[in-house]
């Protein structure tokens, strides 16, 4: 089908003038696009046409884009993410439509990822004999600079939007995240009061685990809200991740093993992660440099962050205890029993095969904000119109 017969539909974006401008560049490419918004914050960051509101009811929704979907001639759906209920049931909802879910690179920084999915969904393969006949050219990763200050001001204008005018133009609108937008700046408000006492922690653990004599293993928490735990990590979420992990390692490691436990780095400090950690016996390191501490590590455990990608290709063992798109046999090792003294290290070339193989098919360089941004959106376009 030719770019001038494709008509996209968007949903939600991330909170940036991104969706702006992978729109601009469909456009600029031939297709038609439309964009449904659900709430003030969507509409902050929207610029040009094809705008359409949503305000009912979630009950309202998949017959209501299965309409717009039909009355538009609609080709091809985009949505950051497929695990928010409005966009799970747009995707039940079109069957005959070409999904195409964007992310967050797993092979970032500096990278995109357009999918047909996540964990299942997703269409990339994950035997060894398919990632070395898709496995493309040597990848450099790009780099792009961006600000963490304006990714935070954009975060907190979306939710501001919300607070002061979702109520009466999108009463029905519910967020998809765990906690709302006060209880968040409440928890980064009271991380930036602990500052000086989360550094000097961090420092001390940094120390302990440079003079320890013996094998250091690396828990990496993820983000609670984050779909890839909701709906592909274990049950009961990342605390009961935490309690397998430490049961597991006090009965099964050596005895001069050492357990680290790190949390996500945009983690809000709402749960308890030291007290939780330090209960398992493990040493909780609040930040630092992952990539710094990587040849120190004997092993890495996560559910399916992509810290565990970024450990297999620095040659370090890791066991996902989820469904992740870097678990291929001969790049990790399921048995976390088995993990501690045994921990497989994954095969280079394969990891290498891997690394390609997404670069050359999922992967767009590119970023939701700062210089990433034009570029992302550009090569986003690129790659749901040319396939």
């Amino acid at each position: 089908m030719a770019a001038t017969d494709r008509h996209v539909l968007m949903l939600q974006g991330p909170f940036s003038w991104f969706f702006t401008l992978l729109a601009r560049e469909l456009r600029a490419r031939g297709a038609r696009v439309t964009r449904v918004l659900f709430c003030p914050g969507d509409a902050l960051f929207w610029r040009g046409p094809g705008a359409v509101h949503f305000r009912g009811r979630l009950a309202e929704w998949p017959g209501f884009v299965a309409a717009l979907a039909a009355r538009e001639g609609v080709s091809d759906l985009v949505c950051l993410g497929d695990g928010r209920e409005l966009h799970r049931l747009a995707i039940a909802a079109l069957p005959d439509v070409r999904v195409h879910v964007v992310e967050q690179g797993y092979l970032r920084p500096g990278w995109l990822t357009i999918d047909s999915g996540t964990g299942p969904a997703s269409r990339f393969p994950r035997d060894p004999e398919a990632l070395r006949a898709l496995a493309g050219p040597p990848v450099t990763d790009p780099r792009f600079a961006a600000s963490f200050a304006a990714f935070s001001a954009m975060d907190v204008a979306w939710n501001l939007a919300n607070l002061a005018l979702g109520w009466l133009l999108y009463p029905h609108y519910r967020h998809h995240m765990l906690h709302g937008p006060l209880a968040e700046w409440a928890g980064w408000a009271g991380k930036a009061l602990r500052h000086p006492w989360r550094r000097a922690g961090r420092q001390r653990a940094l120390a302990r685990i440079a003079t320890h004599r013996g094998p250091v293993f690396l828990f990496a928490l993820q983000l609670e809200t984050d779909f890839m735990i909701r709906r592909h990590g274990p049950p009961g979420g990342l605390a009961a991740a935490l309690a397998r992990v430490g049961a597991s390692f006090r009965a099964h490691a050596p005895r001069d093993a050492l357990l680290v436990v790190k949390p996500h780095p945009l983690d809000n400090g709402l749960a308890p992660w030291r007290r939780r950690a330090e209960a398992e016996g493990a040493l909780f390191l609040d930040g630092g440099d992952l990539g710094a501490l990587m040849p120190r590590l004997a092993g890495v455990v996560t559910v399916n962050s992509t810290v565990g990608l970024a450990a297999i290709r620095a040659g370090v063992p890791v066991c996902p205890l989820g469904d992740a798109i870097w678990d291929i046999p001969g790049l990790t090792g399921r048995d976390l029993d088995r993990f501690w003294t045994a921990p497989p290290r994954p095969d280079p070339a394969l990891a290498d095969a891997l690394v390609r193989a997404l670069a050359n098919t999922i992967q767009v360089p590119g970023g939701f904000d700062g210089e990433g941004a034009l570029p992302g959106a550009r090569n986003l376009a690129r790659r749901i119109l040319d396939g």
